[in-house]
């Protein structure tokens, strides 16, 4: 298992993902799941054509961490994050369908994901420090 640093920081996540009417709700959910690492959120919002996932600390993004050192995708990942920063806060999008599989490719584009993007959206007073602990180029 991988050793994952504290981060000091005060942070909500929000991760959800547009339902198609062709698709299985409970599909979705478990890419969603699988982008979290199982990690209990503090809410949900399960509808017919959207899943939201909340949360109030960086466990949510462990699994995100360790995947994209795994996969050797830190300097895309933290290009995306900055690139994606406004204020306080930043998103990346993920394959839904790889997800669904329990592993990470980041999306640049939303028609990068055919069905749609599984979106990880970080919000922190500290959001630079953020970004640094979650796409740290040294570890």
């Amino acid at each position: 298992m991988r050793h994952i640093p504290s981060l000091n920081a005060n942070v909500k996540v929000r991760v959800y993902a547009r339902v198609e009417p062709f698709e299985d709700p409970k599909k979705v959910e478990l890419a969603i799941k699988n982008v979290v690492g199982h990690v209990e959120p503090k809410s949900t919002k399960v509808e017919e054509d959207f899943i939201l996932y909340e949360f109030d600390n960086e466990s949510s993004l462990y699994f995100i961490y360790s995947k994209i050192r795994d996969r050797q995708v830190v300097s895309t990942v933290k290009r995306l994050l900055l690139l994606n920063k406004i204020d306080s806060s930043t998103k990346l999008m993920l394959n839904r369908q790889v997800a669904y599989i329990g592993n990470i490719v980041v999306c640049e584009e939303e028609g990068e994901s055919p069905l749609g993007p599984i979106f990880v959206e970080i919000e922190s007073p500290q959001i630079d420090d953020v970004i640094e602990w979650l796409a740290c180029e040294h570890f």
